[in-house]
């Protein structure tokens, strides 16, 4: 679809829902918001050989705070927040930059947090075949602050679990470590 015809469309259903108001640009400025938020921004996974590898479990590489917004594919409206990644590496390891990339080209769209915080997850773990992998998304939902319920500031927590956050070594506690690290 064209952007004019997107604008046109928007144009005849702003006019409809608010026929009092003088929409001039508002319906280029609607589809262009549209477009920013639904467009992820090409990238590549830049990957590295893991030379500081010693053992399976001997390293947590965490990133945290990736700041993302995503479009609510139940209401259209954005959810904010913010996605931390926890991996142990095994024979690969990753751009430290690449990682807020993945979850901006990840987010662009229409999704469930939970949805989403299941792609990014198989995507890492299937881009860097780590021992383990954590991703945790928090966010605001617009559609619960501003409509229905009404409850600004409260945020929603998802989780992704692979390897061995799920299945531990003995005296091991990763998940325990990515939660520690992520308070701090």
């Amino acid at each position: 679809m064209s952007d004019e015809y997107a604008v046109e469309l928007s144009r005849s259903l702003l006019k409809e829902l608010f026929p009092e108001v003088d929409l001039v640009d508002t319906p280029r400025r609607f589809v262009k918001m549209f477009r920013e938020l639904s467009t992820p921004e090409d990238f590549e996974f830049t990957i590295f050989d893991n030379k500081a590898k010693v053992d399976e479990t001997s390293e947590l590489i965490t990133i945290k705070d990736i700041a993302f917004t995503a479009l609510c594919s139940h209401h259209i409206v954005p959810f904010i927040g913010n996605c931390h990644v926890g991996y142990i590496p095994d024979k690969k390891v990753a751009g430290l930059s690449k990682f807020p990339r993945a979850v901006r080209w990840w987010a662009a769209g229409l999704w469930t947090q939970e949805e989403l915080t299941h792609a990014i997850a198989s995507y890492l773990y299937d881009e860097l075949e780590p021992s383990g992998l954590m991703v945790m998304m928090e966010a605001e939902h617009m559609c619960m602050s501003l409509r229905g319920v009404q409850a600004p500031g409260t945020k929603t927590v998802t989780t992704q679990l692979r390897g061995l956050f799920l299945d531990p070594p003995q005296g091991r506690d990763p998940k325990g470590e990515f939660l520690e690290y992520i308070k701090r």
